[in-house]
Formats: structure tokens, C-alpha cells, sequence
């Protein structure tokens, strides 16, 4: 029997390799979670994992053992103390809870403290360092864009609007007419004239116009070959660039 990661009975197409006939496979496409609600994982940005892992724990009603430390014991030693033991119950919870929701990668930052408050500062440390230096590179990616010699409009337009796309997921988006302006900054000398037009428009450049604006010229320049005047590509940028 083949049993997919939400524990229902599957077909041998959902295997990847080759197993034994007979051997029970298991999929888990998510670690920690077999037949109950998806865990946030760690190869989430960290915002976003924080925002679902603090929603989960809170439905749950345990997110005061992340925020609060273990209440000191006003009993003796012969005798339980219910609040000492309420909160040890709660914190035990929600550390599996934290546990269950990351790779095995981090599973040795959550295993190796006691609390969940520990591991969740431990994580919190680790991947906001973790994005930071992904969101420095980003910056700095967008800000360097240069369309390859080899690349086409729409693959050029396409790595902006994903290093866009990423950018806004580690929360710092990028509005459509800076994109855009970059968009333009980037292109070889054979587009200069088309920027020139759209840096100098009175309204804020839309990516989605750009793009079409620049795909014409694009076309009417394979079009007509390299034996195209050069005098015939400021006619093209004016064309592609009127409203």
C-alpha cells in the first residue's frame, strides 16, 4: 500500500523510486504532518512561518509558554504545585508543536533547549540573520540588473519581477514604477532611446505597458535583421512608446 503525506491510499505514481513489491511506503511531503493541518516549515521566509507557527500555537492555546518564562513553585517540595504543572504541561506542548514544524536541518536548534520560548528565540535569531543576508543580496541583485547579451525581453523582465516577487515575501516590496525604472536601466544601448522616452514620461511607468513597449521593439528589431538603418530604431522607440 502507498500512503500519501495526508494519509490517504495512493498509486504506485505517487512514488518517486522504485521499492520492493509488497513495502509500505510513507510520503510526507511535510515534516509533521501525517493525516492533521499543515506545519509551517522553515524553508518559509521567517515572517511568514512566524505569523502561522504564532497562529497555530495560539489556537492551541499555548503561545503564553513562549512569552512567559516557568512560574517560580510557592509549595513545598511535598506538595505539587497545579500552576508549576499547568505550565510545564503547556510549554511540553508547545515545543513538540515548534518542533514538528521545522526540517531537519533546525531540528537540533529546537532539540537541544528545554523551553519553547528557548527555541523559538533560537530560531527567531538564526533566520532573521538567515533573510537579512538573502535580502542584502536581493538589493543588491536589483540594483546591478543588466539584461544578458544572450537574453530575451521576457527572460530579462521575468528575473526582475522575481527578484521583485522575493523581495516582497521578506517583506521590502518594490512598487511597479521603480521596477520598472530599473527594468530600463538595465537594457543594452539598442533600447537607449526607448528609455530615454519612458524616463522622461509625466506618469509612473506601469511594468506590465513597459514590457509590452519593449517586446515590440524587440520583434521589429529581429524582424528586420542587422542590416536594419540605425536611424529606423528612434522611429521604433517613438512608435513603441506613444500611448
Amino acid at each position: 500500500m502507498v500512503c500519501s503525506g495526508d494519509g490517504r491510499a495512493g498509486t504506485a505514481s505517487d512514488v518517486d523510486r522504485v521499492v520492493p513489491v509488497g513495502a509500505t511506503v510513507v510520503i510526507m511531503s511535510d515534516h509533521g504532518r501525517f493525516g492533521s493541518p499543515r506545519f509551517a516549515q522553515q524553508d518559509d521566509d521567517y515572517k511568514v512561518w512566524a505569523a502561522y507557527q504564532r497562529a497555530q500555537l495560539k489556537k492551541e492555546m499555548l503561545w503564553k509558554a513562549v512569552v512567559t518564562g516557568r512560574p517560580a513553585s510557592v509549595s513545598d517540595d511535598k506538595k505539587a504545585d497545579p500552576v508549576v504543572e499547568e505550565w510545564d504541561a503547556m510549554n511540553e506542548a508547545a515545543l513538540a508543536t515548534i518542533q514538528m514544524s521545522v526540517k531537519p536541518v533546525h531540528l537540533d536548534t529546537v532539540t537541544s533547549v528545554d523551553t519553547a520560548k528557548e527555541a523559538w528565540n533560537a530560531l527567531k535569531g538564526m533566520l532573521e540573520a538567515r533573510d537579512n543576508a538573502q535580502l542584502s543580496w536581493l538589493m543588491e541583485e536589483l540594483s546591478s540588473l543588466n539584461m544578458d547579451d544572450d537574453e530575451s525581453i521576457i527572460k530579462f523582465t521575468s528575473r526582475a519581477k522575481m527578484i521583485r516577487d522575493v523581495l516582497a515575501m521578506l517583506g521590502n516590496p518594490v512598487d511597479d514604477n521603480t521596477l520598472a525604472l530599473r527594468v530600463l536601466s538595465g537594457l543594452p544601448s539598442e533600447y537607449g532611446m526607448l528609455r530615454t522616452v519612458l524616463e522622461n514620461k509625466d506618469v509612473k511607468l506601469v511594468m506590465s505597458d513597459e514590457t509590452a513597449k519593449l517586446l515590440q521593439v524587440e520583434q521589429r528589431s529581429i524582424s528586420a535583421g542587422s542590416s536594419k538603418p540605425v536611424g529606423s530604431v528612434k522611429s521604433q522607440a517613438f512608435a513603441a512608446a506613444a500611448p
